[in-house]
C-alpha cells in the first residue's frame, strides 16, 4: 500500500460516487453513536455559557457605557433572536443525522457548499485563536500567581504592540495544553462537558455573591446610569450590543447539527436548546456586567476582562484558581463550538484525508495566523470583530432555513445530499439562488461594515442599520432567497426521504422514528 492510501481516512459508505468520510456520513436513528441525551445537551450549553468570551460580551456593553440593567437586557434579546436559527438546524440536524456541511448542500448545492462551509471554517478558525489566546492570559495568571516575577519577565517584542513576549509565550503553552484534547471525538466530549457543568456554575456563583456583597447589594451595580461619551444614541448602542450578544452563537445557529445529530430524540432538542440558550448562556452575561459595574464600584476601575478583576484582588491564590477556572471555560468552548465545526468542515473539502481529528489539529495550527491579540486588545476591538462576521453569518443561516422549513415544507431527501445526479446539484453543483440571496443579504450592512474598519464619510443612516448586522442580513437573504424560489423554483420531490438505517423512508416516517 502507497502512502497516498495510507493516509486516506475511511470512506463512506452512502453513495459511491461522491467522496464522502465515515465522519460526514448520516447517523441513523438506532445507531449506537446516538449518545447524547438531555443532560449532554443542556452540559454542552453550560459549557458554552461560562467563557470569557461571554463573560465580555456583557462587559463590553458596560464599557460602552450602557448600565448594567440594559446590558443584561441586550443579552437577553440578543439570545432569544439567536435561539430560533439554533433550534431550527439543530432539529434538521437530530432528524436526518446530518452535519452542518452536507445540510448546505441542500440549498447551496453539492459545490456551491464548498463556498458557505469555507465562510463558516474561517470564523471557526479566528474564534479558536481568540479562545486560546484567552487561555494564555489565564496561564500567565496563574504562572504570575505562583511567581510573581514572571510579571516581569523581559519583553523582546516591539513595546508598541499588542503583545509581549510572556503572553506569546502562554498562548503557544495554550496551544500545547490542548493537543491531547482534539483527539476527543464528539462523543467522548460529552464528559468534558459534564466537568465543566459541574464547576464552572459553582465558580460563577461565588464570583457573582462577592461582586454583590463588596458592592455593598444590587443597588450600586444597577443605580448607574447610561453614559454614551461619543454622542451616540443609547437605542443604537443597545441595538450594538443585541448583535455582539449574538455574535458568539450566530456560528452556532448554522453547525448546530453537528452536535444534534448525535441526539437520542429530537424533542430534546427544543427545550434543552431554550434552556441552555437563553438561560444559562444569559446569567453568564448578568455576571459579566454585574462583576464590571462592581469592580467600577470597588476599585474605582473599569475592566472588561475577568482575569484583570482577579488581579485586583491582591490575593495570589485566588488568583490562581479563578484563572484556573477560566481557562477550563475557554478549553471547553474552544473544543465544542470552533475545532468540531471547522473539522467538519474541512473534511467536505478533503473527505478523502481529513476526519473530525485531523481537521481540530488542523485548525490548532491555522489559529495562530489568525493573530488573535489584536481583536483581544481592548473592548472596541471585540466588539467590532463579533458585528463584523455576524453579518455574513446571518446570511447564510437565513437561507439553509427557508429552503428547508419553507421551500421543502421539512421534505429533504439525504441520498441526494451524496448523489452528482441528485436534487441538490442544481446547475453545475451550485444553487445561483442562494448565492444572489446571499450577497443581497450582506448589502445592507457593508457600509456600516466600512465605517467599522475606519472608513469616513458613511451616511449615519447606514452606521446604525449596521448595529443590527446580523439580524438584517438573516431576514434580507431568507426574504429574498424565498421570492427567488417563488420566480424560478427548484427542483422539490413530491415524497422526499432521508437514509435511515440504509433505507430510503418518507420525512414523515423519520419523524415518527424519531419521536
Amino acid at each position: 500500500m502507497g502512502l497516498k492510501q495510507q493516509l486516506q481516512v475511511k470512506h463512506g459508505e452512502v453513495v459511491s460516487g461522491v467522496d464522502s468520510n465515515a465522519d460526514l456520513d448520516p447517523i441513523p436513528r438506532n445507531s449506537a453513536r446516538r449518545t447524547w441525551g438531555w443532560v449532554s445537551l443542556t452540559g454542552f450549553w453550560i459549557s458554552e455559557a461560562f467563557s470569557i468570551s461571554m463573560y465580555q460580551v456583557t462587559s463590553t456593553s458596560v464599557s460602552k457605557g450602557l448600565n448594567a440593567g440594559l446590558a443584561i437586557a441586550a443579552v437577553v434579546i440578543g439570545h432569544m433572536l439567536v435561539y430560533i436559527p439554533v433550534v431550527l438546524d439543530g432539529y434538521v440536524g437530530s432528524i436526518y443525522g446530518i452535519n452542518f456541511p452536507i445540510l448546505t448542500r441542500a440549498s447551496y448545492g453539492m459545490r456551491g457548499s464548498y463556498f458557505a462551509v469555507l465562510i463558516r471554517g474561517l470564523v471557526a478558525i479566528i474564534w479558536f485563536g481568540t479562545q486560546t489566546y484567552q487561555t494564555g492570559e489565564c496561564i500567565s495568571s496563574m504562572i504570575s500567581a505562583i511567581w510573581p516575577s514572571f510579571e516581569h519577565l523581559p519583553n523582546h517584542l516591539p513595546s508598541s504592540g499588542p503583545i509581549t513576549s510572556a503572553q506569546l509565550l502562554c498562548f503557544f503553552l495554550a496551544i500545547i495544553v490542548q493537543l491531547p484534547l482534539l483527539y476527543l471525538n464528539i462523543p467522548q466530549l460529552r464528559y468534558l462537558f459534564l466537568v465543566k457543568m459541574v464547576i464552572m456554575p459553582i465558580f460563577g456563583l461565588a464570583l457573582f455573591i462577592w461582586a454583590v456583597a463588596t458592592a455593598h447589594g444590587f443597588g450600586p451595580v444597577f443605580s448607574k446610569p447610561s453614559q454614551i461619551t461619543d454622542g451616540t444614541p443609547v437605542a443604537v448602542v443597545f441595538l450594538q450590543c443585541v448583535t455582539s450578544a449574538i455574535g458568539p452563537k450566530a456560528t452556532l445557529a448554522l453547525n448546530m447539527p453537528d452536535f444534534t445529530r448525535y441526539a437520542h430524540s429530537p424533542r430534546q432538542i427544543i427545550w434543552t436548546q431554550a434552556l441552555g440558550l437563553i438561560v444559562l448562556v444569559s446569567l453568564c452575561g448578568v455576571l459579566g456586567a454585574t462583576v464590571t459595574s462592581a469592580s467600577e464600584i470597588i476599585y474605582g476601575v473599569q475592566t472588561w476582562n475577568p482575569l484583570q478583576v482577579a488581579a485586583l484582588w491582591n490575593n495570589r491564590a485566588a488568583q490562581f484558581f479563578a484563572a484556573l477556572c477560566w481557562s477550563l471555560a475557554a478549553v471547553g468552548t474552544n473544543l465544542s463550538a470552533n475545532s468540531v465545526s471547522f473539522s467538519n468542515d474541512l473534511s467536505l473539502w478533503f473527505p478523502r484525508y481529513i476526519n473530525a481529528r485531523r481537521g481540530a489539529y488542523v485548525c490548532a495550527v491555522l489559529s495562530i495566523l489568525s493573530c488573535p491579540w489584536y481583536i483581544q486588545e481592548d473592548a472596541a476591538s471585540f466588539s467590532s470583530f463579533l458585528g463584523g462576521y455576524s453579518l455574513f453569518l446571518g446570511s447564510l443561516a437565513g437561507i439553509i432555513i427557508v429552503d428547508y422549513w419553507i421551500i421543502r415544507r421539512r421534505q429533504l431527501r439525504v441520498h441526494s445530499l451524496y448523489d452528482p445526479r441528485g436534487t441538490h446539484f442544481f446547475t453545475r453543483g451550485f444553487n445561483l439562488r442562494a448565492f444572489a440571496a446571499f450577497l443581497c443579504g450582506i448589502a445592507p450592512n457593508l457600509p456600516g461594515l466600512a465605517n467599522a474598519c475606519g472608513q469616513s464619510g458613511v451616511p449615519v443612516g447606514a452606521v446604525y442599520l449596521y448595529s443590527l448586522s446580523w439580524l438584517v442580513s438573516i431576514l434580507v437573504s431568507g426574504g429574498v432567497y424565498w421570492g427567488l424560489c417563488k420566480v424560478w423554483p427548484v427542483a422539490v420531490d413530491d415524497d422526499e426521504g432521508g437514509i435511515w438505517e440504509g433505507v430510503e423512508v418518507t420525512t414523515k416516517e423519520v419523524e415518527s422514528a424519531a419521536q
